[in-house]
């Protein structure tokens, strides 16, 4: 983060919980630390600083008691001023609200550049992501949260734009619990399910992988598609939205370590949204976390997907309709890439960025 990114995240704070609470440095009394410092502090810590940098040295601080202080403030003045889009955008197309429709669209719109407008719809991708936690001790089953990595996690949903924003997110699953499952306990599910109808009418739609249930507002890809079919094809775009929220993931977990960031990374996106290709990427890179020694360096993988088919099983007469609604929007998408004539591209436009991305050159 440069000096004017942070001049603009401490402005939104200030807005959003007021300058009573935030203390500027301009009107702070002399012995008390002004919001600007809280919010450095608790964003060095955010972003894998040690508090050792922090007592004592640059800010003068002499109680860890005052840093943990300061840490929790930042989040929470973060939670206060940001918020997570999905939820609020279908509750008021649910209402009727038209300008929450064209949102929805818009987000919509972006997904469905790549592919000239063709795989048009999708207004999110979903997946889940198994985040190692200590064996939890205040629970009466603790297996629960016992993964099929084996080691004890958290299944940790959430929902992303093209532009890698995380419009929603829902932490609490236990480890143990299926991508499909956890899923169905959300709140949004049942929202969606009590739009589908509506959601249909206009062709909206989440993108997720073959561990969640086909329905009309969630479709997933093809299994064993053979290369270069129809359906290969349709694995094809809906893989080029999908792979956004796997993006997500690394971006939030490189930078900071911690979920809980998500709404400050959402702030960074907009933030770098834009400036040009080449600053955007080097301001990347200068915030990832790096390792400066071997023994620093993780044995264990502090997230791992959670990807596995869904469950089989007995489904319910609504589960199947479900189904055979999904399965007829997909099919209809595939229809329309294979008339437009979009191809899956071949190797040979194949070229790498300077970070080492790969992209295909027209």
């Amino acid at each position: 983060m440069n000096k004017a990114t942070i001049q603009n995240l401490s402005s939104k704070i200030c807005s959003a919980v007021g300058e009573k609470e935030f203390r500027l440095e301009n009107k702070c009394p002399p012995n008390k630390v002004c919001g600007q410092v809280r919010l450095a502090i608790g964003l060095w810590l955010l972003f894998g600083g040690s508090y050792l940098d922090l007592v004592g040295r640059s800010y003068g601080l002499k109680s860890m008691s005052s840093i943990n202080t300061y840490f929790e403030s930042t989040i929470n003045w973060i939670n206060k001023t940001f918020d997570f889009e999905s939820v609020g955008l279908l509750q008021r197309f649910k209402n009727g609200d038209l300008a929450a429709l064209a949102k929805l669209k818009e987000i919509s719109s972006d997904f469905a550049v790549d592919s000239d407008m063709v795989f048009n719809g999708c207004i999110g991708a979903i997946d889940g992501l198994a985040v190692r936690i200590k064996c939890p001790t205040e629970v009466r089953d603790p297996g629960n949260y016992f993964c099929h990595k084996n080691f004890y996690a958290l299944n940790v949903q959430a929902i992303c734009d093209r532009e890698k924003r995380c419009l929603w997110i829902s932490p609490g699953h236990q480890g143990a619990s299926h991508d499909s499952f956890a899923w169905s306990e959300t709140k949004l599910y049942n929202l969606l399910q009590e739009m589908k109808d509506s959601l249909k009418e206009h062709g909206l739609f989440l993108v997720g992988g073959s561990a969640y249930p086909m329905s009309a507002f969630l479709l997933a890809p093809y299994d064993n598609a053979t290369p270069n079919s129809p359906e290969d094809l349709y694995n094809f775009w809906h893989s080029n939205s999908r792979i956004r929220i796997e993006c997500l993931f690394g971006e939030i977990v490189m930078r900071c370590g911690l979920l809980s960031a998500a709404l400050l990374h959402n702030f960074l996106v907009d933030s770098r949204e834009n400036r040009d290709v080449e600053q955007m990427e080097t301001d990347l890179d200068d915030d990832l976390i790096s390792w400066s020694s071997e023994d620093e360096l993780l044995t264990f993988p502090l997230v791992t997907d959670n990807s596995e088919p869904a469950p089989t099983g007995r489904k319910t007469s609504s589960a199947i309709k479900s189904d055979e609604e999904g399965k007829e929007l997909r099919k209809k998408l595939c229809n329309s890439l294979l008339q437009e004539g979009k191809i899956r591209p071949m190797s040979y436009g194949m070229k790498y960025s300077g970070r080492g991305l790969v992209y295909f050159e027209n």
